[in-house]
């Protein structure tokens, strides 16, 4: 059974919450300068994305201006999920026909979001000390090891042998 998830999520509900996730401290224009309470919208023919336009400045700009998602075509409602499932480990391949959506683009949109979620999570504090890190680069290397030619990879050559095995 297939479920018409982009057709379940509320639009500009989900645009409410890239709101918050992408600008805690609110909306603003590229250089910096807030919006204006009551501003009218720029541009509205992709509502509930409107493109703004700075009263200082005068840039044009949207929630997705100076994040990841600049220049997307998404609906927020594809962005939300697309991120939910980034997070969750759910396959590139899934997620593109789920969302009826291009292989690739989500394939290199889901290498920003991870390439972005490594840098924050290196500036962060590292609450485990060195070897937390050391852990994720060794399963990094073992996991992307070259495989044998008898066809077992590099991590199943590290493992020793379980009872039973003769080979």
């Amino acid at each position: 059974m297939a479920f018409p998830i982009t057709e379940l999520l509320d639009e500009q509900a989900c645009y409410e919450f890239l709101v918050s996730a992408l600008h805690p401290k609110g909306l603003q224009c590229p250089v910096g300068h807030k919006v204006a309470a009551g501003q009218a919208p720029h541009m509205s023919d992709r509502a509930p994305v409107v493109d703004d336009r700075c009263r200082r400045c005068g840039k044009v700009f949207n929630v997705f201006t100076r994040t990841l998602w600049k220049g997307t075509h998404y609906s927020c409602r594809q962005v939300v999920l697309l991120v939910r499932g980034f997070a969750q480990g759910v396959p590139t391949l899934h997620l593109a026909r789920e969302l009826n959506l291009d292989y690739e683009t989500v394939l290199t949109r889901r290498h920003g979001w991870q390439e972005q979620a490594l840098k924050k999570s290196a500036d962060a504090p590292d609450r485990f000390g060195d070897r937390s890190r050391r852990d994720v680069s060794e399963c990094r290397r073992k996991r992307h090891a070259p495989a044998r030619p008898g066809g077992r990879s590099a991590v199943s050559r590290q493992q020793a042998p379980r009872l039973g095995d003769h080979g």
